[in-house]
Formats: C-alpha cells, sequence, structure tokens
C-alpha cells in the first residue's frame, strides 16, 4: 500500500491548502475515505442546514479543482466522484481504489455507507485500508494473516497485489460500559437491495478468522428495508456457531474431493511451485479449470484460500491470542433516505 499515515486533523489541514475552507474540507476527507462518492443533501446533512448558497460553493470548488466529476443518474440527481491522484495523495492516499469509476450498485452501497457514517459521528472510524490494517494488527496485534484479503493480480500474471478490507464497508470502534477505552469494534454489511443472504453469508466468512481473533465484536447489517434482517441474523449465528466448533463455515467447507484437489493444485501454480507439477499435473489442471470455470468456482476458490489450514500458521500462533469462544453479537440498521436514482448514467 503506497499510503502515509496522516491523523484526521493532518488530512483536513492538506485539503485546506487547495483552498476549501476547514468545513468543506472535513466533508470531502469523509466522502474520500468512506467510498468516494456524495450528494448534496449529505453535505448538508453534515453541516445541518438545508441546501444554499454553502453547499454549492463546495460543489463549484470540487469542479473546477478538477477534483471531482458530476454524473447525473435518474430524477436528474447529481452524484459527485472524488477521482483525481492529487487530492488523494493530500490524504496520504495516493492508491486508493475509491479513486475507480464504478458501477450504479457499488455507487449505491458507497453512498449508503456514508449515509451511516453521517448519521452516527459519535464513532471512532477506522476510513482507510491502511488505517484498518495498523490498527488490527499493530493496536489489536493480530496477525496479517487473518484480516479478510483479496489478491489481484496483473494481466500477465507475472505479479499480484494483496487488498485488504475491499468492501469499503464502515468499520468502527466503541466503548462498552463501565470501561475508559474502545474494546469493541463493530463492522457494517451495507446490503445495496439483494433479495437473498448469500453475499453476506460470504463476507462472514472472509471475516470470520478475524472475528475469532477478537475478544469482543459487532456484525451490524445496514440496510435500507427490514425484508433480511431475520435471514441474516439466522445467517450470522450459524457462521458464528461453526466457527467455535472449530468448523469452517464457508461453502468451500464441503467441497467434493476433486475439486479441493484442483484448488490445492491451483494455489501452488499461482503461487510459483511449478517443480510439483509433472507434465500429467499440468494437463489435468488445465481439464480442470475448464471443468470448474465461471463466477461461482471463482467465489469458491478465494473462500476455500480464505480457510486453508496452509499459509502461515506459525505466525499467526506466535502474533495473536486467539480467544476459546467467540463473542460476537448482531444488530441491524435501517437507513431513512430513498435510493432509487440509479437509471442510465451520463457524465457532463
Amino acid at each position: 500500500m503506497s499510503q502515509v499515515s496522516l491523523s484526521h486533523e493532518d488530512r483536513v489541514e492538506a485539503l485546506r491548502r487547495f483552498g476549501y475552507t476547514e468545513r468543506e474540507a472535513a466533508f470531502l476527507c469523509l466522502a474520500a475515505l468512506h467510498g468516494g462518492y456524495f450528494l448534496r443533501r449529505q453535505y448538508c446533512q453534515f453541516l445541518g442546514k438545508e441546501a444554499g448558497g454553502t453547499v454549492a460553493a463546495l460543489i463549484q470548488k470540487a469542479l473546477a479543482y478538477e477534483h471531482a466529476k458530476a454524473s447525473t443518474f435518474a430524477t436528474q440527481t447529481h452524484v459527485y466522484h472524488l477521482d483525481t491522484r492529487p487530492f488523494y495523495a493530500a490524504l496520504g492516499q495516493s492508491d486508493n481504489r475509491n479513486r475507480r469509476n464504478r458501477q450504479p450498485g457499488a455507487i449505491k452501497t458507497r453512498l449508503m455507507g456514508l449515509d451511516f457514517v453521517l448519521a452516527h459521528p459519535q464513532h471512532r472510524y477506522l476510513p482507510s485500508e491502511q488505517d484498518k490494517v495498523e490498527y488490527f494488527t499493530r493496536t489489536r496485534n493480530i496477525d496479517r494473516d487473518l484480516l479478510p484479503t483479496k489478491v489481484y493480480r496483473s494481466k500477465n500474471g507475472t505479479s499480484s497485489t494483496a487488498r485488504f478490507f475491499v468492501e469499503k464497508f464502515p468499520i468502527f470502534l466503541r466503548q462498552q460500559p463501565g470501561q475508559d477505552v474502545e474494546t469493541e469494534v463493530a463492522f457494517c454489511f451495507v446490503d445495496g437491495g439483494a433479495t437473498t443472504v448469500s453475499t453476506f453469508e460470504n463476507y462472514l466468512c472472509q471475516y470470520a478468522r478475524l472475528f475469532a481473533a477478537l475478544a469482543q465484536f459487532q456484525v451490524m447489517f445496514v440496510a435500507t428495508r427490514p425484508l433480511l434482517f431475520q435471514p441474516a441474523e439466522r445467517a450470522f449465528r450459524r457462521v458464528i456457531l461453526a466457527r467455535r466448533n472449530g468448523e469452517d463455515p464457508s461453502p468451500a467447507g464441503s467441497l467434493s474431493q476433486r475439486l479441493r484437489e484442483y484448488f490445492e493444485a491451483r494455489q501452488r501454480y499461482e503461487s510459483g511451485q511449478l517443480s510439483t507439477f509433472d507434465r500429467a499435473a499440468l494437463i489435468r489442471l488445465r481439464d480442470d479449470r475448464e471443468t470448474f470455470s465461471g463466477e461461482r468456482f471463482e467465489s469458491l476458490f478465494e473462500q476455500w484460500k480464505a480457510f486453508s489450514e496452509g499459509g502461515h500458521p506459525e505466525r499467526s500462533e506466535a502474533k495473536t491470542t486467539t480467544p476459546s469462544s467467540i463473542s460476537g453479537t448482531f444488530s441491524t440498521c435501517l437507513l431513512e433516505h430513498s435510493y432509487d436514482l440509479f437509471g442510465t448514467l451520463t457524465a457532463f
């Protein structure tokens, strides 16, 4: 990660040097690190006032400085995207992936995440990937291998980059009653309007090893409708129970023997252990790639890697003290805003 550790105050001050006021800089910092997108009404909520000249001034500056681009969605609603490298570099986040353009569904979840943060300003958030990694590895002394990770590989397959907490959902710290320090970590899952909890279950499986390394934690299911609240809670209890019993709660935990052997061979091949393959093994790997192709098997492969007992168990045991049982709670949050604005996208 090409990032520089800065405090919130340092980041705000860096943005002020562009010409923003302190309030403008504070909001833009919040929006940039919590998804990269924002709406006019969100700045109004941040200020605690109705739309007016103050709000228009921020929009005009961000567009004039070329720090943001505006796009028009259905109902003629403008969505603003903070997408330039110099802007994020001022925040110490030159390679922050929030700069990248997203599809409407992903933009929606980012706006929902920012709405959650604006509605709960009393919490201390871990806004950037670097903030999250440093908190869990340094403050909580948890091994990096236990963090939810996604590996991005170059097109030619010669290099790869590991990124953490790629969902960009809010994570914040809470102080328990009777304690002087923030000991509970709360993880938000932002539901963009799914009809099942399968995506939430995958999220829980990706985070399960980190959950197990924490003494206390909370998972908060954030949505605009309560349709999936009960199914999500049942999924949470099922995954947590499986971890307490030492089981792999993911769908990858019940793989067929052939699929498991393919995943093991693929992992060895992609990690460069070519000496473990003879000609027959390479042919079988090629055939299995064709047989087990598609999004479903890619998702299973990522889950299998996350829960594989291989990797670096010796480092994990040395650096992490795992509780004998997981002490996690589940809660829900119903957002009040409507997000029925995502239709055909036109940029200007």
